[in-house]
């Protein structure tokens, strides 16, 4: 059994090798290779740390894992910067954290929104008469909808904010898809679009998807507090470099 979670840890970092070898790839090789070189110390010294602390295998590979993911915006900086010659835009641990904030939150208010819609809907059609009950997909949105309120919610307090957005991931690859079969119930004139766009439900299944990969991105930021990443491994970093 520790073979295999030792493997474990070496696949996360072999991913994060790998990664730095493409971006690498078509830069100056002396400063591909010293790039090369400081991840690699950073890996060992990220691994050493964590076996002192006595952290597991499986805890440290997700931990490499995720600070390679909120790494990549830097990395392609770092790559325009050396191609170009210039400095590009910095993309910091802060900006991309509060750039995956504001999106998450958008999209929790925006499916809250579509649960509260349908929601609105319902009633109004069954006060006019005009259908005596409530359709699965209808259902099916507004619990939803209810789910995204709740998830919305704990994006607030940030020990909870990852399991906020890995709720949304959840919701958001079902609920657009879900409204639109539920106005197919509620909306004569959904019912006609619905009709004549035979691939919108398919592309709010594309919607929803995206959505999802956002808010896992979001997961994976903050999934890993910064306490736990080791702070003898920042020495390793390129100079200006937030640490992973």
């Amino acid at each position: 059994m520790t073979g295999r979670n030792e493997r474990v840890v070496e696949r996360a970092a072999r991913a994060t090798l790998h990664w730095t070898l493409r971006y690498t790839g078509g830069v100056d090789p002396t400063v591909a290779g010293r790039r090369q070189e400081e991840i690699l110390s950073d890996l060992h010294e990220h691994t050493t740390w964590a076996a002192e602390a006595g952290i597991s295998p499986r805890a440290t590979a997700r931990s490499m894992r995720a600070r390679m993911l909120r790494g990549i915006p830097a990395d392609l900086d770092w790559r325009r910067a050396q191609l170009s010659g210039r400095e590009g835009i910095r993309w910091s641990l802060p900006r991309v954290d509060g750039l995956l904030s504001a999106a998450v939150v958008m999209i929790g208010i925006v499916q809250v929104a579509v649960g509260a819609f349908i929601a609105a809907r319902q009633v109004r059609a069954q006060m006019i008469d005009d259908i005596a009950f409530v359709p699965n997909a209808v259902a099916f949105t507004i619990a939803l909808g209810s789910v995204a309120l709740v998830a919305t919610a704990l994006l607030g307090p940030r020990r909870t904010r990852h399991w906020g957005s890995a709720m949304l991931a959840v919701t958001g690859v079902l609920i657009f898809a879900q409204s639109v079969e539920a106005l197919y119930h509620l909306s004569a004139t959904a019912l006609v679009v619905i009709i004549g766009v035979p691939w919108l439900e398919p592309a709010a299944y594309v919607i929803g998807i995206g959505v999802a990969i956002i808010c896992l991105a979001a997961t994976a930021q903050w999934a890993t507090p910064a306490r736990r990443i080791p702070a003898a491994s920042t020495a390793s970093l390129p100079a200006g470099e937030e640490p992973r």
